[in-house]
């Protein structure tokens, strides 16, 4: 079990105080699941459809695993178990948000 982001509460010894502490992680892993985002059911969200949604398990820590954005796009050749790497997305001056990026496709 994981929650993005940490929640107030651990879900391991559901303590109010879990001391979490935020580590660096490279952004390379492995896809587990994906899909393919066609209808925006968020106003401002049109423009970018269809956009695909990984979830990644990350090899710096086993079972930890993230959601992004895949950059490369719905027609990228995507399989389960495919490598990726770490990409940013720029949403504003001095606002960026992790996505990812096939291992090998630039």
């Amino acid at each position: 079990m994981f929650c993005l982001p940490p929640d107030v509460v651990c879900p391991h010894c559901r303590t109010t105080e879990p001391n979490f502490a935020f580590e660096p992680v490279s952004g390379r892993g492995v896809v587990r699941a994906w899909t393919v985002v066609r209808q925006s059911f968020l106003p401002g969200f049109d423009a970018d459809l269809p956009f695909v949604l990984v979830d990644v398990e990350l090899d710096d820590q086993p079972e930890l695993r993230l959601i992004g954005r895949l950059v490369d796009g719905p027609a990228a050749p995507l399989r389960q178990g495919a490598r990726v790497g770490p990409a940013f997305e720029d949403l504003g001056p001095g606002v960026s948000i992790p996505a990812f990026r096939l291992a090998g496709a630039r």
